[in-house]
């Protein structure tokens, strides 16, 4: 699989999020960032991406992957935590 096509099948099950995509092969990692995780638990959050992902995990075109999963203000959140010790490194 390439890196679009595991972006085109997260996107499509969840329109609107925000999405970061790494990996080659048939292993990926993501960071998704969707106002539907609001109210969820942190296993019910990646039980919705794995959702979107379940053909290509079925047909073995994906094997693996890992996520973080963030609705929008925990993803502020860490981005801010991750400027400020970029900062104060520096």
């Amino acid at each position: 699989m390439e890196i679009a096509e595991v972006r085109s099948f997260i996107e499509n099950g969840l329109p609107g999020c925000q999405l970061t995509v790494d990996g080659e092969g048939c292993n990926f990692s993501v960071v998704v960032v969707a106002e539907a995780f609001e109210g969820l638990s942190p296993v019910q959050r990646q039980q919705k991406v794995l959702a979107t992902v379940k053909d290509p995990l079925a047909t073995g075109a994906l094997h693996a992957i890992s996520m973080q999963v963030y609705t929008p203000s925990e993803w502020e959140r860490e981005s801010a935590k991750a400027e400020g010790s970029a900062t104060s490194t520096e």
